[in-house]
């Protein structure tokens, strides 16, 4: 028999070629027609393979090359490739030995019919005879792959939580850190007081020991309150509507100090939102002089139209005159008459009109009626040809806020919850010497030039004046008073009278009752407004 792959002879009852192993026929030669030409193998008689014999295991190696793993014409099933391409199959089939002919029967078992997967042959053996192939391997390596975790690029230990400060460490050396305002996340919010600024003129070059201001000479025993935010990263980004005026290291920890917050809005005037004043007043002569030379003003407006109440405009104020008879009491007086014609006339009408004046016009307008009140005390003064002149301090109250104008040695103080404040500098000699560091504080009230001041109303044709704006709120105490009382008396008594009494009138008797007790030397005079709920 003719091999049909490579043209051998064989034996008529050969089953595979002796050459090229490729199968010969299907079913064995029966001695019947042994001699006789088989027929050609049909498709159907292709269609299964004998196994491979045992001998020819020794000749199949280890390990399929490359090609053999891959799927193609050789693996695919002989039942879909027409006879022609039987030939291009059995030239890639393993070689087969050859074997005698008795015994072919016996030794050729029939390999179990094949599949359209493709894949390499299998041997009765071959799991325990050869190792694993690599494409049998390959399954188990994508499963270790696939269960090992990436790793995470950005994974880090989490940081401690930021810890406050104690109350009371100082920051570069002005700022003294309070109580803790809030926390959150990586933000601490700490109230905290300026020690350098002073709080009337916003001068900021002084040092935290001085007690009064070295540009204006207000007393720096009230400090400005500042806002400070302690965060991880000194340049950290802040949130829409809060300025950082300075970026701070202290102890490796960074500080941002805050801009000041403004103030929102004041609503309308209305009788719901208005405050009611309670007003005592009192002016002596003292003990050593027989003229007062002293004047107080209290003035109230309050329109009303329509039944509707309008913005109140309260005005009170403390002239101290200078000059002796027909000379101090005639300054004083003056003055407290321009500034209450210019207050009805700039405000208080203009308001009742309807006009909405916001704050910096009130202030604005208070100060232009001092200067006003300046120069008709100047005029004055050349007429008569003396050297009259007067103090003036001057508070004006309209809603919850209130607009402060000086000029001289009289005083303002806020008296609340946190003591007592004083909102004014005196524009003297001792104060001068005092923020120079020529005396000392407490020198204030017996040095012999105690009463020398150097800006008073009607001295020259023109007047620099102090002026500030502050909130109130009910429960507040106001004190305008003359030198008569605050050198009697000292800042220490005047608190001492606000604690004592709680009449704002009877707090004014029993200031000046202690004020001549103490010796009286000078005019005594003060105003005690109290800020109460309607």
């Amino acid at each position: 028999m003719n091999c049909p792959a490579c043209g051998t002879d064989n034996r008529d009852s050969a089953r595979f070629c002796r050459r090229c192993g490729a199968a010969l026929a299907e079913t064995l030669v029966s001695p019947a027609n042994r001699g006789t030409t088989p027929p050609e193998p049909t498709l159907s008689e292709t269609s299964t393979l004998p196994e491979t014999p045992p001998e020819a295991e020794e000749t199949i190696p280890a390990k399929m090359s490359p090609e053999s793993e891959e799927p193609g014409p050789a693996a695919t099933s002989l039942e879909t490739l027409p006879i022609q391409e039987t030939e291009t199959a059995a030239a890639h089939a393993l070689p087969v030995p050859a074997v005698e002919e008795g015994n072919m029967a016996e030794e050729l078992p029939v390999l179990p019919e094949q599949t359209d997967a493709p894949g390499p042959p299998q041997t009765a053996n071959a799991g325990a005879a050869s190792e694993p192939t690599a494409p049998a391997a390959e399954p188990e390596a994508e499963a270790e792959i696939e269960a090992v975790p990436e790793p995470d690029a950005f994974w880090r230990d989490e940081a401690a939580p930021l810890q406050p400060a104690p109350a009371g460490t100082v920051i570069d050396g002005r700022y003294a850190l309070g109580e803790v305002l809030d926390m959150e996340g990586d933000r601490i919010l700490y109230q905290a007081r300026d020690l350098q600024r002073c709080w009337q003129c916003g001068f900021d070059g002084n040092a935290p020991s001085e007690a009064f201001c070295v540009r204006c000479g207000a007393a720096l025993e009230r400090k400005p309150e500042v806002r400070i935010l302690q965060v991880r990263d000194v340049e950290a980004e802040m949130a829409s509507g809060e300025r950082v005026v300075a970026r701070l290291a202290h102890e490796g920890h960074a500080f941002l100090v805050l801009a000041e917050a403004q103030l929102p809005p004041q609503p309308a005037a209305s009788s719901a939102g208005a405050v009611r004043l309670v007003v005592g007043q009192r002016s002596v002569p003292g003990q050593v002089r027989d003229l007062n030379e002293d004047s107080l003003l209290v003035l109230t407006l309050s329109p009303v139209s329509q039944s509707q109440t309008g913005p109140a405009v309260s005005l009170f104020a403390v002239a101290d005159g200078m000059g002796g008879h027909e000379g101090g009491e005639i300054a004083s007086k003056l003055a407290l008459q321009v500034l209450a014609e210019g207050i009805v006339r700039d405000i208080a009408l203009p308001s009742l009109a309807g006009e909405a004046i916001p704050d910096d016009g009130i202030l604005s307008r208070l100060q232009r009626t001092v200067a006003a009140a300046n120069d008709a005390v100047y005029l004055a003064r050349q007429k008569r040809n003396s050297d009259m002149g007067t103090t003036l301090t001057a508070l004006l109250i309209r809603d919850r806020q209130l607009f402060l104008a000086h000029v001289g040695d009289s005083r303002a103080f806020r008296w609340d919850a946190n003591g007592l404040q004083q909102l004014t500098t005196d524009h003297s000699l001792v104060a001068t010497m005092v923020a120079r560091g020529q005396i000392t504080a407490d020198e204030i009230y017996t040095h012999p030039q105690r009463s020398v001041i150097y800006r008073s109303i009607g001295d020259r044709p023109t007047v620099e004046v102090d002026t500030g704006v502050w909130a109130l709120a009910p429960g507040d105490r106001l004190i305008a008073c003359s030198d008569g009382l605050w050198e009697m008396l000292r800042n220490e008594g005047i608190q001492d009278g606000m604690m004592a009494e709680a009449d704002p009138q009877a707090a004014c008797d029993l200031l000046v009752s202690r004020a001549n007790a103490a010796g009286g030397d000078d005019n005594i005079s003060v105003i005690v407004v109290e800020v109460s709920k309607t």
